[in-house]
């Protein structure tokens, strides 16, 4: 390059782009001819082979579907619809019916909450074929081992911390018949612990403000907190804490030896009192949760 001067330099320039040059317009003439517009009278009929519009169209393809009613943890219930394929829930879709309900006086609730399905709903399958689901009782292994030890505890009437680890012990799998008989002995003794007056000094001990300690009346079994779910959660399934928070009662009069206007159940917390994550003031106008039904009877009230 030192030996080259500056005139062949722009020879060698001005040859390499008028080749380039050419080059370009011989390819864009043929493109052109390629692109050339053809008349086809029935493009349909001429269209190029479509087989691969079948496999997008097999993505929502479906053997069967059921509806169902969604309850992963929230308020609502939703109603859904399942498609299923080789026996796999494949996706879950609204079913549109909101409008359908009706009460007793024949008012329709609202069309309005339609297409319910949230994202929860939407990808709940994840749930029912995750490697995560729980599909038999657990127990953590700390608490198995206080309860095969017979429920020590210490002075105070708190158990040791060694069977409390909570987020770091393992969890153990046993049959429904343990599980129920670890639940029933447990509850027979912690409300055995805290019952009478021995109970309610053991409670003082642990720090629990005086006014809670009598508000027990002495009942180890007020010393039990049971919490149903969200509104209709609760319908159709979870409030069954509730009836066994008053089915306790039983337990006191089995511990106290007291007559049914004495025996007292657990306490019930609802989640407006416990954690208070929906609207607390439609309840305290109405008395009622935040039930979807219930705001749509609102429409047809003849005075709010």
């Amino acid at each position: 390059m030192a030996q080259l001067s500056r005139r062949d330099f722009i020879k060698i320039v001005s040859i390499s782009l008028g080749t380039t040059a050419a080059s370009l317009l011989d390819s864009k003439l043929a493109l052109g001819q390629f692109l050339e517009p053809v008349k086809i009278d029935n493009p349909l009929a001429q269209y190029p082979n479509r087989n691969w519009e079948t496999v997008y169209r097999d993505i929502w393809r479906h053997d069967s579907r059921f509806t169902f009613l969604c309850a992963p943890n929230d308020t609502h219930n939703c109603l859904l619809e399942a498609y299923v394929r080789n026996g796999v829930i494949v996706r879950i879709e609204p079913t549109y019916g909101y409008g359908k309900a009706a009460d007793a006086y024949g008012n329709r609730a609202t069309h309005r909450w339609d297409p319910r399905c949230c994202q929860k709903g939407l990808t709940i399958m994840r749930r029912f074929y995750g490697d995560r689901r729980v599909k038999a009782p657990m127990v953590r292994r700390g608490y198995l081992r206080w309860a095969e030890q017979g429920f020590p505890r210490g002075a105070d009437g708190r158990p040791s911390a060694e069977f409390f680890q909570r987020g770091t012990d393992e969890w153990v799998k046993v049959g429904w018949d343990q599980a129920l008989e670890i639940t029933a002995k447990a509850l027979v003794n912690i409300a055995t612990t805290y019952s009478g007056e021995a109970g309610k000094d053991l409670l003082r001990r642990q720090g629990y403000d005086p006014d809670m300690v009598e508000a027990t009346q002495g009942a180890g079994t007020q010393t039990v907190k049971l919490r149903g779910g969200m509104p209709l959660l609760g319908a159709t399934r979870v409030y069954g804490h509730y009836r066994l928070a008053n089915s306790l009662a039983l337990l006191d009069a089995w511990i106290r030896k007291v007559g049914p206007e004495q025996a007292l159940g657990a306490r019930g917390w609802d989640n407006y009192s416990w954690h208070t994550d929906l609207p607390p003031g439609h309840p305290m106008v109405t008395g009622q949760q935040t039930v979807d039904f219930d705001l749509s009877a609102a429409e047809h009230a003849g005075l709010i």
